[in-house]
């Protein structure tokens, strides 16, 4: 194995390898570090000889790293993550001042529900911070924290794989929701009643089935799925204008409610709920800019 010689080693050139590794794309990467794209070039240019590998390769729409690069990307993110909290031990973290990139890995509802408040409260805090928001799922969560690919997860807490430090931000659960003045919504909801109408879902599944079909089924009944979505943002406005209805998220029904005509109504008992929440990986070194953002999430999600 060649040996590097540190004396020539920039740590300047792993920074933008981290983030590199993050934005799969050099003009973003620079725009990230505050630098112009030759400068990014150069210093990739820099680590690629010092390091004989061309560790990133043109690809569509950006960068792709090689295997060299995809081996590196978790010792090199663990040890700038040990330098990072070792230098703020004494004066601590100071978001005002920091200069970073944070990746959170979630969903579009995270981008309704909870985005709007934190990025607020980061613009105001920590206007040096960039947060790059990128799909994950829980077939997929472990191993983007892994490569560092995200820095954290926010979703369903049930979904979380092993392997994880979990941390509950809010209890979420389904509403019934209905073009305003729909016929069938005359009188209290019973599960019988709710069997009998059309329905929209919100599921990425190949088949048309939910959480609320399963609890039917015990009662002996079932339900017409119209219509799927793999997402919800126009659930809202597909229901506004028919006699459809959906289940959605509370948070979710109550934040497009003033820009769809739709009305919210709680579902027949019992309602199941489920935990929304932050998840990193166990056992990761400390990172001062992720704790920062972790605990401020904490803060806003308290205020939903």
């Amino acid at each position: 194995m060649r040996e590097i010689d540190l004396r020539r080693f920039d740590l300047n050139l792993l920074i933008m390898f981290e983030s590199l590794m993050r934005e799969r794309h050099v003009g973003r990467t620079g725009e990230a570090l505050g630098l112009t794209q030759p400068a990014v070039s150069h210093a990739l240019s820099r680590l690629r000889d010092l390091l004989d590998d061309p560790l990133f390769v043109r690809h569509a729409g950006g960068v792709r790293p090689t295997p060299r690069a995809e081996a590196l990307n978790a010792p090199v993110s663990h040890a700038l993550a040990t330098l990072r909290a070792a230098l703020a031990e004494e004066g601590g973290f100071n978001p005002a001042e920091a200069v970073r990139t944070v990746s959170i890995g979630a969903s579009d509802y995270t981008d309704l529900v909870l985005m709007p408040a934190l990025m607020a409260a980061v613009r105001v805090s920590a206007p040096g911070l960039n947060i790059r928001r990128r799909p994950t799922s829980r077939e997929t969560v472990l191993g983007d924290l892994r490569r560092r690919d995200i820095d954290m997860a926010i979703g369903p807490l049930a979904a979380a794989p092993d392997g994880l430090d979990l941390m509950p931000l809010f209890t979420e659960r389904l509403v019934l929701v209905t073009r305003k003045a729909h016929p069938a919504l005359t009188a209290d909801m019973s599960l019988t009643m709710l069997a009998g109408l059309e329905h929209l879902l919100v599921s990425q599944s190949v088949d048309a089935t939910g959480s609320l079909d399963e609890r039917l089924s015990d009662a002996g009944l079932s339900r017409r799925v119209v219509m799927t979505l793999p997402n919800f943002l126009s659930a809202p406005f597909i229901v506004a204008e028919t006699d459809l209805v959906a289940l959605l998220a509370e948070r979710v029904a109550h934040r497009l409610a003033g820009v769809a005509a739709i009305a919210v109504h709680p579902q027949p008992a019992p309602a199941p709920s489920w935990t929304i929440g932050l998840a990193r990986l166990a056992g990761a070194a400390p990172d001062p800019a992720v704790d920062w953002i972790c605990s401020l999430a904490g803060k806003v999600a308290g205020k939903q």
